[in-house]
């Protein structure tokens, strides 16, 4: 189908309620503050945010993955594609940031590998530091998303199964399912793991703040599926006019919008490790508001730089290969 004006718009939405949610904890403003409900759904404006990424992920696979019979090889292996060349990219960036941090702002060298060199290029290089109880790793926090985003893909195939056949059913028994978990997760931390009596006291100390240690309720794949499963929903009920309903806008900002929608996920993997150059901005005399315009330049910049590194990955030409050697 066409490009739809309105998820482009929808997803800088997401981007920016991230951006202000980061900026005002860092910065101690009101912005930043957490709210909902503590040790359930507790979060910011970043958490917001993260959930109409997932809806929005959600809605594009419905759109795009349902429309045609799911070979589940080259269907992962396309997700692949699509989500870690471009993270990879940014790893070196992250590390670069995190370094800059300490050198920057406190004068010292921050330890390269602080959970250990294994640990932390296994953590960095599969995203899936939140599965080591790390949620997003030194580097760059939120690269905890890595790790939801690439289990709620592997599970999609099942999800558009019930979702064809039954989709209401289908929703009401995800929405069951992450209420059921958020609940679990927010009293007792992830399934099957186990604990001890330091375990159970951090735990407790934790929740009176509003979440688990390690925030397993972001990360936690059975927590996520109704947000992800209200996107598949959403592609499925609602007609190819909801899509469009901003496609007639002109050509050039159009144009503009989709080049902002592409950056959302670079800007999502860059920004935390150089959110510091703004205080360290503002501390040389800088007013903040300048500090923040051009840190964000700079992050649109790194941005668009990554995203044309990524944009000629030859993807189809690979895809094209593992099809040969199935055949």
């Amino acid at each position: 189908m066409e490009r739809s004006v309105l998820l482009d718009l929808l997803r800088i939405t997401a981007i920016v309620l991230v951006f202000v949610a980061h900026f005002g904890q860092l910065l101690d403003t009101q912005a930043g503050t957490f709210f909902g409900i503590k040790n359930f759904y507790y979060v910011s404006l970043g958490g917001v945010g993260v959930t109409l990424f997932l809806v929005l992920s959600g809605v594009l696979a419905g759109l795009m993955d349902m429309q045609r019979p799911i070979f589940y090889p080259t269907y992962l292996f396309k997700k692949v594609l699509r989500i870690y060349p471009l993270y990879w990219m940014t790893i070196p960036l992250s590390m670069l940031g995190y370094v800059l941090n300490g050198l920057m702002m406190d004068g010292t060298w921050m330890t390269l590998f602080p959970n250990g060199f294994v640990q932390d290029i296994s953590g960095s290089l599969t995203g899936f530091y939140a599965l080591m109880g790390l949620w997003g790793g030194p580097y760059n926090p939120p690269s905890w998303f890595i790790a939801l985003i690439m289990t709620l893909y592997i599970v999609f195939p099942l999800m558009a199964y019930f979702m064809r056949r039954a989709s209401n059913i289908t929703l009401l028994s995800l929405l069951i399912i992450s209420l059921l978990s958020r609940w679990y997760v927010g009293q007792y931390g992830v399934p099957f793991v186990p604990s001890n009596w330091f375990d159970d006291i951090e735990n407790w100390a934790y929740q009176l703040y509003g979440f688990m240690p390690g925030r397993p309720a972001d990360w936690f794949v059975l927590c996520r599926l109704f947000e992800f499963g209200l996107g598949v929903w959403l592609a499925l009920t609602l007609t190819p006019k909801v899509w469009a309903i901003f496609n007639d806008l002109p050509l050039w900002l159009k144009r503009s919008i989709s080049v902002l929608s592409d950056l959302s996920f670079p800007l999502f993997l860059l920004h935390y490790p150089f959110l510091f150059l703004a205080v360290w901005l503002s501390e040389l005399g800088m007013n903040v508001s300048v500090a923040i315009v051009i840190l964000i330049a700079l992050l649109l910049l790194m941005a668009l730089y990554v995203q044309k590194i990524d944009n000629k990955m030859p993807r189809k030409t690979w895809l094209a290969g593992m099809n040969r050697k199935r055949n």
